[in-house]
């Protein structure tokens, strides 16, 4: 009886660190055995368990969720959520632009609050590529930079100029410095959104881009949607908000990765 008691109990902390992966997309191995008054060795056999059966996949220090994938709401529908966080991200990254640059900024509403923030910091002459309408409107009213939208099929739930035009459209073009947002960051499967027509493009234009630097909100990560653009391995930086998982940092150091966090 008292081992079918224990193996019951096992199950049920193991069922609640899934619950928690699902809210947070990161848990920690010292948070976990503190709040379930276990040692760490044990849940670390749990997380081995449960990566097992494919629930999750193991980090330095925890664990990340494997199974979520990020369905595609709609641009009005993101542009409220985490609002705080995108304007600090947006802000962080537009520190980052420098006088003389050419930068390219995909589509997506963190990314469309490093246009915001080029306004509000002291101006910079500089090339901004972009194939978000929504983005080039807004440029347009900065008198220091010049604009260049990048043509394609617009996409009406994104407004972004995608597919094998836009993709035509960046040949012989080179960026000192590429913005890409994401709607997932997962260490299986990358730097990931919704649309495969917007993935594919926006991998065209990481082969043109020095440097790429990923916007993301910390409810990004642990996420996979259906369209990878690439390993994340392949980008430069990640910038988030203070709220990101502890631990992630290092994840993505050992991917040889730099997180910035606003």
């Amino acid at each position: 009886m008292a081992r079918k008691r224990k193996q019951v109990l096992t199950e049920e902390r193991r069922r609640l660190i899934l619950e928690g992966l699902r809210e947070q997309g990161v848990v920690r191995t010292g948070e976990l055995a503190r709040r379930f008054a276990v040692s760490a060795m044990t849940i670390r056999s749990d997380l081995a368990v449960l990566e097992e059966r494919g629930g999750l996949v193991r980090v330095h220090g925890g664990a990340m969720l494997r199974e979520r994938v990020a369905l595609e709401p709609s641009y009005y529908e993101k542009a409220t959520r985490n609002l705080d966080e995108k304007r600090r991200i947006g802000r962080r990254a537009a520190s980052l632009i420098e006088d003389g640059m050419a930068v390219f900024i995909g589509n997506g509403t963190t990314t469309i609050e490093i246009v915001r923030a080029l306004r509000e910091r002291p101006p910079v002459e500089v090339k901004v590529f972009t194939n978000a309408l929504t983005h080039a409107t807004e440029l347009a009213e900065i008198p220091q930079v010049e604009v260049y939208v990048i043509g394609g099929y617009l996409r009406g739930v994104s407004f972004a100029m995608v597919g094998p035009l836009a993709c035509q459209a960046l040949a012989g073009v080179y960026f000192d410095l590429a913005f890409l947002g994401a709607n997932g960051l997962s260490l299986d499967h990358g730097i990931t959104i919704p649309s495969l027509e917007e993935a594919e493009t926006a991998a065209e234009i990481v082969g043109h881009a020095r440097k790429v630097a990923v916007v993301v909100d910390h409810t990004k990560f642990g996420v996979s949607a259906h369209g990878r653009i690439v390993g994340i391995e392949e980008v430069d930086l990640v910038i988030t908000d203070h709220e990101v998982a502890p631990g992630v940092g290092r994840s993505l150091t050992e991917c040889g990765v730099e997180l910035l966090v606003a």
